[in-house]
């Protein structure tokens, strides 16, 4: 007994270092590549099926990163009438972030603006907005801007206990719908949003539901005051709800449903799942299926410099103030149609899940289950490539608020805010090293 006691407590010991020392290089497992810059996340995973699929990855690349403003359909232009780019390139720059602001002069917009009114549509989605639907197309084919929609910043100071100061910023959104009643005005709830990177989108579509329910505690019943749970959000080709996984509320199901939600939403382009019964369908599917595999069997960057002993620090720290709680470090995928990605384990750093974020995110705009405090667990691969696939200036959140890893951090409060003051707690020299270590990733 005394042996299998001492055994246990050695192991309890040495747990720690195995997690601390786990090897997350790879971070996405046989999709892992060490092309330089855009190319990683541009090209096709190492692990591409066929030299067939090859070239269809790179076709799909060609239709990610084209301009849809001359496409013309029966003598009539795809794009628009209302839009906020022309491409998804247009937005997710090199398939990196967009950029942050509303620019006068601009015929095409990075950002978006979400809106909706308090209630849901039959689907469960939010209630659509007279005259603007679900999001804000602020120019037109005819190259009019709309909605007059201006972003400022409010600032604000963070003191941490060691006296240091960092300056915050919030934004400070303007935009007016025109024909809305005063009522309707004032009941508009509104999420402002930046165009995120896109990397290792078919390993997430690919974890188990089951997975996910293991990571998800919506009750907290184990008291770490961490309670993520699932987002059931429609699933428009099967007409049932499914495990939402894309996007910052986790509002889409799967990888085509948000290729072709970003077409209807961002371009103003119908689909097979996204359709207007005044238009024909704008968008094959057969470019819709390119995209989709573009964006499935992509490479993912690995982590660099994990050698490197400041590296190795921050790793440590990292999980020590708890940020692995709801980042993850790694996650395993099931079977899949694309093989490339089925049986894999690697290293998004989420758990994809939901989580209260508090008032300071809140946007009020809920999305099926997703109320306005809470969001998906942003994987946090690929985090130190920013300003490596494009050259635009670094945006953070959802919003683009945080300029910084550490601006970031600190906004970080409900569910993460025991881990946000964990992070407040260290010395000058620990939060640099675990800055450090995220910009490895």
């Amino acid at each position: 007994m005394k042996r299998l006691l001492f055994t246990l407590y050695a192991a309890l010991l040495l747990f720690p270092a195995v997690v601390f020392s786990q090897d997350i290089t790879n971070l996405g497992g046989d999709l892992s590549t060490d092309r330089p810059g855009r190319f990683s996340v541009q090209l096709p995973a190492p692990n591409i099926r066929s030299d067939e699929f090859f070239d269809y990855h790179l076709t799909g690349f060609v239709e990610f990163h084209r301009s849809f403003a001359l496409v013309k359909l029966n003598g009539k232009k795809v794009l628009g009438p209302r839009f906020n780019h022309n491409s998804c390139g247009g937005c997710h720059t090199q398939n990196g972030k967009g950029k942050i602001g509303f620019f006068p002069r601009a015929e095409t917009s990075s950002m978006i603006v979400r809106v909706s009114l308090p209630g849901t549509e039959a689907d469960g989605s939010p209630k659509q907005v007279p005259g603007a639907g679900g999001q804000l197309q602020d120019h037109t084919i005819k190259g009019k801007k709309r909605y007059k929609i201006r972003l400022s910043w409010k600032k604000r100071i963070f003191k941490y206990p060691d006296g240091k100061r960092v300056r915050l910023r919030k934004p400070r959104l303007t935009f007016r719908i025109p024909g809305l009643t005063r009522r309707q005005r004032r009941r508009i709830r509104y999420s402002l949003r930046m165009a995120p990177p896109m990397v290792g989108m078919g390993l997430i579509e690919a974890v188990s539901e089951d997975t996910l329910k293991s990571l998800a505690d919506p009750e907290d019943q184990n008291g770490d005051g961490i309670s993520g749970r699932i987002n059931y959000v429609m699933n428009k080709e099967t007409g049932t709800l499914a495990v939402g996984r894309f996007g910052f509320k986790a509002g889409q199901p799967s990888v085509k449903q948000q290729t072709a939600a970003a077409f209807f939403n961002d371009m103003g382009m119908t689909s097979s799942l996204f359709q207007d019964p005044r238009q024909q369908q704008e968008v094959s599917d057969d470019t819709l299926n390119r995209i989709t595999f573009y964006l499935q069997a992509a490479g993912v960057p690995i982590a660099r410099n994990q050698d490197d002993p400041e590296v190795k620090a921050g790793k440590i720290l990292f999980q020590q103030i708890g940020c692995n709680k709801c980042h993850i470090i790694t996650l395993t995928t099931g079977n899949s149609s694309v093989v490339e990605v089925a049986n894999q384990t690697f290293h998004p750093f989420s758990d994809l899940l939901l989580h209260d974020m508090g008032r300071g995110l809140a946007d009020k705009h809920p999305e099926f289950s997703a109320k306005g405090s809470e969001w998906r667990t942003t994987p946090l691969w690929g985090l130190g490539m920013t300003g490596v696939f494009n050259k635009n200036k670094p945006g953070y959140l959802h919003d683009g608020r945080a300029r910084t890893l550490e601006e970031a951090i600190i906004w970080h409060s409900g569910e993460a805010k025991t881990s946000r003051d964990n992070f407040a707690k260290l010395t000058k020299d620990e939060r640099s090293q675990l800055i450090k270590f995220l910009r490895s990733l």
